[in-house]
This record gives C-alpha cells, structure tokens and sequence, in this order.
C-alpha cells in the first residue's frame, strides 16, 4: 500500500512540475487543496480516454482550475491521428463561438471608458442600420430578399414522373402549393425602434446565422456588415433570442468606436495583457504543426465527423476579422481569459473590467423575450451579454451552480465559469462525433466529472 501511494505521489508530483512549465504564474496544486478528489478526477480521464478509443474525437485537451489554481491539466488521443502525433497541453484550436466572449469583453471596455452605451442605437456608430426593415411572412428565407429558394427535393417531388403516381388529390394540393410558393415574397415592415448595443451583445437584433447569403468575395469586414444591414431583419429589435451575426456587427463597432482594426484592439487590449500568446485569427508559420488537425467521415475508416475544410484557412491572416468565429488558441491561453472574468476583470495585476462590468455580462438580459433557434429547446434558457447562464440546478437535474456562465464553438470547444464554486473548466477539442447509438456530448460530461469531484 505504501509503495502505491509512493508511486501516486511520483506521479502527482511530476504532473505538478509538468503544469508549472505551462502556467508560470497561474499556481498548480493537488486538487485536494482547494476541495476537488483525485481519485474522482480520474474518473474524468477515464472517460475522455474511452471516447478516444471509440473514435468519438481524435483527441481532446482538459484543464480545470480553482480558486485560482490549477488542478486538473490532461491530453488525450491525439492531434494528429493520421500522422500519430500527441495531443499536447499547448495544442491550438480553432474556437468558432468562443470568439465571441473576447468581442463581448472588448464592447465592455469601451462601455467602462464612456465611449458608448449598452443603449446606444448601432446606427449612430454605423449608419447602414439606419431605418431598417423587418421581414415578416417568409421568415425562413431571411438574407434571400424575399424570393423563395425551392429545395431540391420540392424539384423532385414536382417531377412529371411522381405526379403521375399521385392521386388527383396529391396533384391538386402540390399545384397550388408550387403556385404559392412561386408568388411568395418576403415583405417588409419598418423596425419598431433601432437595434441597440445590448440587443446585438444578448442576440436580439434580429440577425440570425441563417441564411446569411449576403457576403461577397474580397469584402472587408465593414463592408460586410453594412451589406448585412442592407437586408431585412427577420425580428423586431428586442423581441427574440436568435443567436447569430451580432457579434461580427460588434467586432465592427469595436473597429469604429478605437479607430483601430478589430485583431489589432483585442491583442494590445485583451491578449497582450493576458499573456494569451498564442490567440490570434490565425497560426503562426512556425507554430502550423501546433493544429490541431480536423477529420471527415472518410479518412482511415473513421467514425468520426470533422470539418475538413477548416484545416487550411487557419494557417494564414483572414480577409475578414469576424467577432463571432475565427480566433484560434490553446487552453491555457483561453483558461487565462476565463480566470480573469472570475476574478472580476483582472489577472496577474492587469485590470481589463472592472466587478461591476463582468457582473453585468453575466446577468440574465432575456427576461420574458422568447428564445428561437437552437436554444428553444433548452430548460430556461438564460442569456447575458456574450455568455449563456444557468438557471438553478434543480430545473436541469444537473451538477452545477445557478449563476454559472459558459460558451462553447461549433468544433466541440467549452468553458464554464462558476462563481460561487470559483471554478472553471475549459474543454478543447476539434471535431468530435456524436453517436446516435452512443450519444456523448463529452463537453457536458467533462463538466460533469469536474463537479462530482468538489469534495469539500
């Protein structure tokens, strides 16, 4: 027994000393100094393992911290699965949506120096917004200027050949349905009220990812956003939730309000005073081996389902600077971020926000107004500025704490911060599969493993 426990504190001992290497001035403990279970946290291990060895992802990265400390810091699988390269704590990742908490941070520091207000109308700062109209009828084809975009399979069942088959019924009801929908055009209304800044930071501008055809080759990002407000919302200001492009709209304000390029404010602002040296719209040349690679369904057999085609654009500067997508970074570079919001808008001495304004983003700004998209099927879905936030654990029947803020991006990323425990998880992972036979959202059960484990 005294040499297993020998061995444990070997190992503990160096998994210490790896971290350090990683996270000079963020201090790694053993997790039963600030209350979490070892022995419970292998459990976490375990099951990222297994989902690697189901080929569910190719490899992930996990790292939780409390109280300001480092307790949990592992590499699963790999980064490279064809080439059978490692998984490494200093792996980059693309972030997708996560991009979208540092945008929401830079508006705040604005908003903190006076420079504008959460009430501000967007036209006052981008005037393409002005008298904006609100589609009403055709909802779904929102961004398609009101002409209907029959699907392939309507083309199909239309075919001379099927409506032969049909009885004289069938054919009636597809004609009148293929009339109505030739005639359909989306009309307008004009918006009740501008689109204010807090509309854009809690997604009730109107301005939801579908069918957003409006981008032309060899934009830049203002000239994108004023051709996205040449079209039609598809709500009216401040009556719904519909996660989408607000946040590319903000990027651009950021851009107008500091007279400096969006990549430019958040790395003198936001990166540089973090350390988060690795966070950019792009990877570094000589750090290009540090990608994490994305997979298709075809490649070595495998079960799992990627995003091929986001393996290149990464690797060199993006056209456009977009503040809902685009970031790349590693975990520490984004659990840094994430601990400076816990400690209410500082680290290390640099203050980015002050308590008050990261008390303001995590706050629930929905109220009553409706919650569309992929969020209406969530249990009391609360929403602040940039950040989902939870309700009360017994309206879920999961671990957790009422108040936790949290994101994720679509290649499988995460982070949850939880005030009232001081804790934070970050889950970093590129292309995960799920399984209709085995249906693992592995960023939940990260969280899961992370909160079984408090033991204080």
């Amino acid at each position: 027994m005294n040499i297993v426990r020998r061995i444990a504190n070997f190992v503990m001992l160096g998994f210490v000393i790896n971290l350090s290497a990683f996270a000079a001035d963020l201090e790694v403990v053993a997790p039963e100094e600030v209350g979490l279970s070892s022995e419970r946290l292998e459990r976490l291990t375990r099951a990222m393992e297994s989902g690697v060895e189901k080929e569910h992802f190719p490899g992930a990265v996990g790292a939780i911290a409390r109280k300001g400390k480092i307790v949990y810091f592992e590499t699963y699988g790999d980064q490279d699965w064809e080439a059978g390269v490692a998984m490494e704590k200093d792996t980059i990742f693309r972030m997708a949506s996560m991009t979208k908490a540092i945008t929401g941070v830079a508006v705040m520091m604005l908003f903190e120096e006076g420079r504008l207000s959460l009430s501000d109308p967007i036209e006052r700062y981008i005037p393409a917004f002005k008298d904006a109209q609100v589609a009403v009828g055709a909802k779904k084809d929102w961004g398609k200027k009101g002409k209907k975009d029959s699907s392939k399979q309507d083309k199909k069942e239309g075919s001379d050949k099927d409506k032969k088959e049909w009885s004289d019924d069938d054919k009636k009801a597809w004609a009148e349905k293929a009339k109505a929908d030739e005639s359909t055009e989306a009309k307008t209304v004009p918006a009740n009220r501008a689109i204010t800044i807090r509309d854009l930071l809690r997604h009730t501008a109107g301005l939801p990812y579908s069918g957003s055809n409006f981008y032309k080759e060899g934009m830049d990002l203002g000239a994108m956003i004023d051709a996205l407000a040449a079209l039609p919302l598809s709500t009216q200001p401040g009556s719904a939730y519909e996660y989408g492009l607000s946040m590319d709209v903000l990027a651009r304000l950021v851009e107008v309000v500091s007279g400096e390029r969006f990549d430019v404010f958040i790395k003198e602002r936001i990166f540089d005073p973090l350390g988060m040296n690795d966070t950019g719209f792009y990877v570094r040349k000589e750090d290009h081996d540090r990608l994490v690679k994305m997979y298709d369904d075809a490649e070595k057999g495998s079960k799992i389902k990627g995003k091929k085609a986001a393996n290149d654009p990464y690797l060199s500067p993006p056209v456009i600077l977009m503040g809902g997508t685009g970031l790349v970074s590693t975990t520490m570079d984004y659990l840094r971020f994430c601990q400076m919001l816990l400690n209410n808008g500082e680290l290390d001495g640099k203050r980015l926000l002050g308590r008050k304004s990261v008390e303001l983003m995590h706050a629930n700004h929905l109220g009553d107004i409706p919650v569309g998209g992929i969020n209406k099927i969530q249990h009391e879905f609360r929403f602040g500025l940039t950040f989902g936030v939870k309700p009360d654990p017994g309206d879920t029947g999961e671990l957790g704490s009422e108040g936790t803020y949290y994101w994720g991006g679509a290649y499988g990323t995460s982070f949850w911060i939880d005030p009232a425990e001081d804790l934070i998880g970050v889950f970093m992972v590129n292309g995960p599969r799920y399984d209709e036979d085995d249906p693992v959202v592995y960023s939940q059960l990260f969280e899961h493993f992370a909160y079984q484990a408090i033991v204080d």
